[in-house]
């Protein structure tokens, strides 16, 4: 007897089409070197800011730019 594995809900099946592409564009940017690799984390951080903010921290944003201060300051010419 084989069972068939239930439907995704609306909700299940964004989350996986959301990791299928982070993971796709995750590798074709590693495959850049580590430009790509540095792009890949930008994005990745901003969607976790963006998550965040709608989950009520909007710490999260003032965070992320104190950090990304902090490393223009640290190389800034």
């Amino acid at each position: 007897m084989s069972t068939q594995p239930r439907p995704l809900t609306g909700a299940e099946r964004r989350a996986a089409n959301q990791r299928f592409h982070a993971e796709n564009r995750q590798r074709e940017q590693a495959a850049r070197g580590p430009k790509g690799v540095a792009a890949a984390w930008w994005d990745r951080a901003r969607m976790v800011a963006i998550e965040q903010e709608r989950n009520g921290n909007q710490g999260a944003w003032d965070e992320l730019a104190l950090f990304l201060s902090n490393y223009v300051d640290r190389y800034r010419q």
